[in-house]
């Protein structure tokens, strides 16, 4: 959603339609419909969103935008992270993976409907959506495409993308799905019991993307 510097009257209201609607596609899914999205607003002008953003594709643009946003916020120390690595020592692929595995479970324990929304534009909103996902995080993308490229030189570069894409997907659906994991029983057989710490699923889960990612 686009901003001048100066505060626009009505933007305050925008806003809160963004906020909104992020929240309950990210609950519920994108089928939401913008009616509700204005109740859940608290805006009585049934015609809000369509004067603010015009047709539902740019609403959804706009909400998109908003979690881009504060997503790159987030990925900036991990990226930080990883230049002091790299001023250090030769950084691996699980370095750049630490980076893609962090930044999205930080970004969850921050705001985990817009991960939920991430993941639901991917499964919803087929070409729309995932056109609206590379163009915005795409500064992420192609960013993480470049240094496995430095890490892995040999690797034919069709792989890489390939890779790194199935290593995107994996990480966003396995943050929104990792309920299923909590619901196995225990390793033995003890039903709802399997556990894991922080330390050990961010490790695993870090192991996992790496090995894809350095696949050949």
């Amino acid at each position: 959603m686009k901003r001048s510097s100066q505060e626009r009257p009505g933007d305050e209201v925008a806003t809160r339609l963004v906020k909104t609607a992020i929240a309950l596609f990210g609950e519920k899914g994108t089928s939401v419909s913008l009616r509700e999205v204005q109740r859940k607003a608290g805006v009585l002008n049934e015609a809000a969103i369509r004067y603010y953003f015009g047709k539902r594709e740019a609403f959804v643009e706009a909400c998109i935008e908003d979690v881009a946003a504060r997503f790159l916020v987030v990925t900036e120390q991990q990226w930080q992270t990883f230049s002091e690595k790299q001023s250090r020592r030769a950084v691996t692929v699980r370095d750049v993976s630490m980076v893609l595995v962090k930044s999205l479970y930080l970004f969850l324990l921050q705001d985990r409907a817009s991960v939920w929304f991430m993941a639901r534009m991917i499964r919803e909103e087929g070409d729309f959506g995932q056109d609206l996902l590379i163009r915005y995080f795409g500064e992420f993308i192609w960013r993480l495409e470049a240094e496995i490229r430095e890490v892995v030189p040999d690797k034919p570069r069709k792989l890489v993308r390939m890779h790194l894409f199935l290593a995107i997907n994996s990480s966003l659906n396995g943050m929104v799905d990792q309920g299923l994991l909590w619901r196995l029983p225990d390793l033995d057989g003890n039903e709802g019991g399997f556990r894991l710490d922080f330390d050990e699923f961010a490790k695993g889960f870090i192991a996992y993307v790496s090995a894809g990612i350095e696949a050949k």
